[in-house]
């Protein structure tokens, strides 16, 4: 169309009709020129009925005058571009650009043709809606990219509609209400708002308006008066006429940020006085792309939320394993403190079920301060008032209960739990087996709170390691009692291998429980975190499998060794250059030293005396924070055909008290459960060690001060042939000190 006004004759009428009914802007106009020759200005000749709308001026107001002499077209007309139109004009060639009108506040884009020399037709065609759609794609693919800006959010928005204010606001789904989270815009409003007020409407938590969010979910935006939305506001009469007075907007258009049927949030666009919403379309696409993201956000701080929980699970199952039954009981409190804080609980609860007498009580109980406890009173709760849970439980499933209100009227369980301002619980079944021993339970008091999938699945791994516990409770108990009764070793040894298989159940919940996870997770970043988790689980259960089979192998009298003729010298040089990458970690120097007479080749058991002194040179770096880590390896000649073979270890590390010691070489334990929940391990590492020395016929021995470190020694015989030439004196650092995690 442009090509044709272009060809007709510019006075005709065809030509007057198509300018005036065209959509886009036109100027018909001609150069003016210096005395020198050059371009320095337009003179405007006709301008069509959109150019008016576009620029705010009347014909008889710009038609027959310079641009220079209509301030506000400069930025339409772009005098610095001069040279561009004089090119057209003097060789008849079309062309084309865009530009960003300052005075306009518009992207527009210009075609420029010469019907004869001087003159040009300049064709104007609004171009913001299709940057603005194009900058919108731009900015949510950034945010795809990053972390999202709520500030940006509103800002972007309030540029494309060109409203007075926009608001965003979240919905927290548990409390059905509604926070504003960002604004952009009438900032001194609002702020005189306030002070008329009282408060700043802008952060005032709303209740859900449930035909509001109908309307989101059938229509997306929902479009009102001024009036109809200071009304849905929450404010009395008296505050929405004060407000009247101060804030008058325009139409108010609420856009609901939506996925997967659910409401994330909401943005308000608030439009100048008297000016209606007219961004319908764009804002469509704004407030989708904003659901995706909010949606990531959310789905980011949920995995975080449920990493977290991972690694409480994980620190559980480790001090599961190792706690003496004497701390038993305090441990299990410990880790109701733990997950209650990571599950957003006010209480956390354990029952037993006694199906025997038809009653069960409670066990276990933690309340968060300004909670009231409970467990005194629940000690003998009839099953007949508890048949909701029991119902449930039998099946092996959790009762989740996010709306305690929404129970049944009169009922107990109802009752029960609304006396004590319970607002949502989970209750997850400890099953032994087929059949329901317990239930371990969280209540929210203070917010509701709705449990995701993978939180009640986390949360039924716990339900799981309370199960093992009591096994190895009673288990324990059990070889206690007959260790009493037949008071045989024998005894001791079967029923200890007995319990082997639960000793490895709570490690194998954790490989079998992440890794479940993981399948169900579509393949992305999250793979991971949760590989990581199997790696930490697997690992823990090869030590614990490899320390238990030693050591039941050597209380069997299974053990047996294999010397040979070993180079003694090349095996401590490997064991050291083994530990170094631990060592370097923490930023340790370990070094070793080989005296003269040390010969290189011996009889022994190379396997075994290798698992001794990593054991110990493990300890060792396990338990030092900063300093060194030193071995020293010496030999004793008995006769001309055999010595012994002398090793001390020594660290700079946390040491052990004499009350300690008597701990320090019993299987299962460590001297202080503190360390097992700060170092880990399974506390076998020294008795294995300490059997297989005295199963090579030599002996160990310690000796430490509390805060400065320890000396392990211990010595094996070692036939040798007197041939074999002793060494040099050797020694090396086989690690500098360094920053710790370089």
């Amino acid at each position: 169309m442009v090509d044709v006004i272009v060809c007709m004759a510019m006075d005709s009428s065809d030509y007057r009709h198509l300018i005036e009914e065209a959509s886009f802007g036109f100027v018909y106009h001609k150069l003016v020129y210096d005395d020198n020759g050059n371009a320095v200005d337009f003179h405007i000749l006709d301008v069509n009925r959109t150019l008016e709308e576009l620029t705010g001026f009347k014909k008889e107001e710009v038609v027959d005058k310079k641009v220079r002499d209509i301030f506000p077209l400069a930025g339409l007309a772009e005098l610095d571009d001069l040279w561009l139109f004089e090119q057209v004009a003097s060789t008849g060639n079309k062309r084309d650009y865009e530009l960003h009108s300052r005075i306009l506040k518009r992207w527009l884009r210009v075609e420029i043709q010469s019907p004869q020399k001087g003159y040009l037709c300049t064709f104007v065609f609004d171009i913001t809606r299709e940057k603005m759609i194009a900058e919108t794609s731009r900015y949510f693919l950034e945010q795809k990219l990053g972390e999202p800006d709520y500030q940006r959010l509103t800002a972007t928005l309030l540029e494309i509609t060109g409203a007075s204010c926009v608001m965003l606001s979240m919905v927290n789904l548990n409390e059905k209400e509604v926070e504003m989270v960002a604004s952009c815009g009438a900032s001194g409003q609002f702020d005189k708002a306030a002070e008329v007020l009282g408060f700043d409407i802008r952060k005032k938590k709303l209740l859900q308006d449930l035909n509001l969010l109908d309307g989101f979910l059938e229509k997306g935006i929902v479009r009102m008066s001024a009036e109809e939305h200071l009304d849905r506001v929450g404010l009395d009469a008296k505050q929405l006429e004060r407000l009247r007075e101060i804030f008058i907007p325009g139409e108010v258009a609420i856009a609901g940020i939506i996925k997967d049927d659910r409401l994330l949030g909401h943005f308000t666009i608030i439009m100048p006085e008297n000016q209606q919403f007219k961004s319908s379309t764009l804002v469509d696409i704004f407030r989708r792309q904003a659901g995706l993201i909010l949606e990531r956000n959310q789905a980011e701080d949920q995995l975080h939320h449920q990493s977290r929980l991972q690694e409480i699970l994980m620190k559980i199952a480790s001090t599961y394993i190792n706690v003496p039954l004497g701390e038993m009981e305090d441990t299990i409190r410990r880790s109701l403190v733990e997950l209650a804080a990571f599950a957003r609980a006010d209480r956390v609860y354990i029952f037993e079920y006694d199906w025997d007498r038809q009653f069960c009580r409670n066990t276990h109980e933690w309340c968060a301060r300004g909670i009231i406890p409970q467990i005194d009173q629940l000690q003998r709760v009839p099953f007949e008032l508890m048949m909701p849970l029991i119902e449930v439980h039998k099946t092996g499933k959790p009762l989740d209960i996010p709306d305690v209100s929404t129970l049944p009227d009169g009922s107990f369980l109802r009752d029960h739990l609304m006396a004590q301002d319970i607002k949502s619980l989970i209750t997850l079944p400890m099953m032994k087996g087929k059949k329901c021993i317990g239930f371990v339970g969280f209540d929210s008091v203070s917010e509701h709170y709705r449990y995701t999938e993978k939180e009640k699945t986390l949360l039924k791994l716990f339900a799981e390691m309370l199960v093992n516990m009591k096994e190895r409770f009673e288990l324990e108990n059990q070889l206690i009692i007959e260790k009493e009764k037949a008071q045989a070793a024998n005894k001791t040894k079967s029923e200890f291998l007995a319990n082997m298989s639960h000793e490895l159940r709570t490690p194998l919940n954790g490989i079998i429980g992440f890794t479940d996870l993981l399948e169900a997770t579509p393949m992305n970043n999250i793979q991971k975190m949760y590989l990581e988790n199997v790696s930490i689980s697997a690992n823990v259960l090869m030590g614990i499998i490899n320390d238990i089979l030693d050591f039941s192998r050597i209380e069997a009298g299974r053990m047996e060794l294999h010397p040979v003729r070993t180079d003694v010298i090349d095996l401590v040089e490997q064991t050291m250059s083994i530990m170094e990458y631990q060592a370097a970690k923490k930023g340790l120097r370990i070094f070793y030293e080989i005296q003269p007479d040390f010969p290189r080749f011996a009889d022994v058991d190379p396997v075994r005396l290798k698992q001794v002194l990593m054991n110990l040179l493990n300890n060792a770096v396990k338990f030092t924070e900063e300093g060194e880590v030193e071995l020293t390896a010496g030999f004793e000649a008995i006769d001309s055909k055999n010595g012994k073979l002398f090793f001390h270890i020594r660290d700079t590390g946390i040491g052990i008290t004499e009350e300690q010691r008597s701990k320090l070489f019993q299987a299962f334990s460590q001297v202080d459960s503190s360390i097992s929940r700060r170092f880990g391990g399974t506390g076998l590492g020294l008795i294995i060690s300490s059997q297989l020395v005295e199963q090579m016929g030599g002996s160990l021995g310690m000796e430490s001060t509390f805060a400065v470190g320890s000396t392990f020694f211990f010595w094996v015989p070692a036939p040798y042939d007197p041939d074999d030439n002793p060494v040099e004196e050797r020694s090396g650092n086989t690690t500098e000190p360094q920053e710790k995690g370089s």
